[in-house]
């Protein structure tokens, strides 16, 4: 299916590796140029050199995503580079986990800039480019916590239910212009991250990495952790012309995790 992308140009936050990566390569599949955004510049060349073998163009920014300057920068390099901007994907790091006991004020104050604030500022920065193209796409990566809050992760249940909460309160005007906002929530990802968790926690409890996974899943109604590229692929569909009515919606790719209706 040819998905009408060709040409576009996105910009994906936290995109050197894991979730963020998977979206640049889904898109850069379907032909659309692509600013990589990270803070490990190391990783976002080698990123970069990846995307590019695709038959792309890439344009790589270092950049803390939390940051109000790095921001404004991100988007004025995208608009030099390519003339405007198509597509946008929030994705940023979670904020500290903890229950409502453990939180500081500074984490609220930190989690406030790099998940909400950092929503707000991209999408705000990068309307005018969409709305002068009559055409946009705007994915915000939340989490399954918008759907059923986490005792243990209460600053991602506050801030990124306020990020669906902003999508969908601004989501009728946008169509009206030929943009749309989606939210996708992820479920267990076998990211580096994870893998990285894994390892450890395995070295923890002194039994192989295998037995700890095997372990983990066995409480999946999947029974597997999910390829990134999964998720990379439902938000190259939300981006495609195909999904030009979908707006305003909160999506889960949990594998079947949650247990709530909506």
């Amino acid at each position: 299916m040819d998905f009408n992308l060709k040409g576009k140009t996105a910009i994906i936050g936290g995109s050197s590796k894991g979730l963020g990566k998977a979206c640049a390569i889904a898109l850069a599949q379907e032909g659309v140029n692509i600013v990589l955004c990270a803070r490990n510049i190391s990783t976002l060349i080698e990123t970069r050199r990846e995307i590019e073998a695709l038959g792309v163009q890439v344009l790589a920014v270092q950049a803390d995503m939390s940051s109000r300057i790095d921001n404004k920068h991100v988007v004025r390099e995208a608009v030099y580079q390519f003339g405007g901007i198509d597509i946008l994907v929030n994705n940023s790091g979670g904020p500290k986990p903890g229950t409502f006991r453990d939180i500081t004020e500074d984490d609220l104050d930190e989690a406030y800039e790099s998940v909400l604030k950092y929503n707000i500022r991209m999408i705000n920065d990068c309307l005018p480019y969409m709305e002068a193209r009559g055409w946009g796409r705007i994915i915000n990566v939340a989490s399954i916590t918008v759907k059923e809050p986490s005792p243990n992760m209460v600053l991602s249940n506050i801030f990124r239910s306020a990020v669906v909460s902003y999508a969908k309160t601004i989501s009728k005007e946008l169509i009206s212009k030929g943009i749309t906002i989606n939210n996708v929530c992820p479920g267990y990802f076998k990211t580096d991250r994870v893998t990285q968790l894994m390892e450890v926690r395995s070295q923890e409890e002194g039994i192989s990495v295998n037995e700890y996974e095997q372990r983990t899943i066995a409480n999946f109604p999947h029974k597997r952790y999910m390829d990134p590229q999964e998720f990379g692929d439902l938000v190259c569909y939300l981006c495609s012309q195909q999904a030009q009515s979908i707006n305003g919606a909160t999506i889960q790719i949990d594998g079947g995790l949650l247990s709530g209706l909506l």
